[in-house]
């Protein structure tokens, strides 16, 4: 048999990385265009920042590592992309710096860089910037808010619907308005009609599959069910639950990454489910809204355990047959 050897990342897929990580930056940019419409012109300039500052330290780092940077790789920029999309229009341009820099310089090249990371860079950025900076990046302006370039100081910001949930109080948010996107939030996560279609899009592009989101999205509904944080019903818990934060967002564009996700279908479905549920752990028991970056990193970890349950299962029901 003869083996022929191919530089990271090692992807079972028709299509090659550099189509997949194009779809995903078409996916990216609507909710670019909902910010602006939203918050002016300063979301495009977060987002030309954080790009930069991916990009930069990806070459930067490849350059230290002695390694050949290849400017067709398109990973750096989606990690830039969505990074400021789970940050408020009024995040200041340093916040967004130092996180694309920590995902791309801590997250991604000490693990071997493009194709080898072992964790979310994405999600580690955000990490970062929820541990070093929570005052700046749980507090959302008013939706339809022009957003100045660079004093942001007099802008009005109010708590997400999220916070709101994890204060015990009940949401006023209109599920409506949360449909379209028209409640404070982060930038790209609060139009879940429009993330929706960004899902719908990928999957039919066959970027993602659907298991691992619909996996993950039934086990937030069942603890939201299961254990509301409100004196509301069982279904408006889920209904609030599920529209409010970063978790479909993060099911659309984060939990994918087929990098740092199972490789066999059951074990997806697994690997989807248990993230669901340790996110609303995180929701119950954390400090921050962002409990999903935090709990994706975790279970990248434990990410080939899943793979190898479903090997072991396997080679079980073959060993009793036998």
């Amino acid at each position: 048999m003869q083996l022929i050897q191919r530089n990271a990342p090692h992807i079972r897929h028709s299509d090659n990385p550099k189509t997949l990580q194009g779809d995903m930056i078409l996916a990216l940019l609507p909710l670019y265009v909902l910010g602006v419409c939203f918050y002016g012109f300063r979301v495009l300039v977060t987002m030309l920042v954080s790009v930069f500052s991916c990009w930069l330290c990806d070459m930067l780092c490849s350059l230290l590592r002695r390694r050949f940077f290849n400017f067709r790789d398109l990973s750096s920029l989606v990690t830039g992309l969505i990074i400021p999309l789970m940050m408020p229009a009024s995040v200041p341009y340093y916040v967004v710096a130092f996180s694309g820099a920590f995902a791309i310089a801590v997250i991604k090249h000490p693990f071997g860089g493009t194709g080898e990371n072992l964790f979310n860079p994405a999600a580690g950025g955000i990490a970062f910037a929820v541990a070093c900076w929570p005052a700046q990046v749980f507090s959302y302006p008013v939706t339809f808010t022009t957003i100045p370039l660079w004093n942001v100081d007099s802008v009005i910001t109010v708590p997400s619907t999220a916070h709101t949930l994890k204060m015990g109080g009940l949401p006023s948010a209109d599920l409506g308005d949360m449909l379209l996107g028209l409640v404070a939030g982060p930038v790209g996560t609060v139009s879940i009609l429009v993330l929706l279609a960004c899902l719908i899009y990928l999957s039919v592009r066959r970027t993602i599959p659907l298991l691992q989101p619909l996996c993950f999205l039934i086990a937030v509904a069942l603890m939201a069910y299961a254990f509301p944080r409100a004196d509301i019903s069982r279904t408006y818990s889920v209904l609030y639950e599920m529209m409010s934060g970063s978790l479909v967002f993060g099911a659309v564009f984060m939990l994918n990454d087929p990098v740092t996700s199972p490789k066999r279908p059951a074990s997806r479905a697994m690997y989807g489910f248990a993230v669901g549920v340790v996110t609303m752990l995180f929701r119950y028991f954390g400090a921050f809204d962002h409990g999903f970056a935090f709990a994706l990193l975790l279970m990248n970890a434990l990410s080939e355990e899943f793979d190898y349950v479903i090997v072991r299962m396997a080679s079980g029901r073959k060993g009793g047959a036998a």
